[in-house]
């Protein structure tokens, strides 16, 4: 399924990933395997509780 975003917005993220890897190796290799190994969570979830936005309670809609 293609992307709702534009080819432009996504080589700009693609770019902004390089450069995080390219910084800090070893935090961008932990953090993508947390998203692997937590696919079924959902990007959007994982995001949600690293910018502090949610806690699993909020997620799960008991609090």
């Amino acid at each position: 399924m293609p992307a709702v975003a534009s080819l432009e917005d996504l080589k700009k993220v693609e770019e902004q990933l390089r450069t995080i890897k390219e910084n800090h190796p070893q935090g961008y290799a932990d953090l993508v395997e947390l998203f692997r190994q937590n696919r079924k969570i959902g990007y959007k979830n994982i995001c949600k509780l690293m910018m502090g936005e949610a806690t699993p309670e909020k997620l799960k809609g008991t609090e």
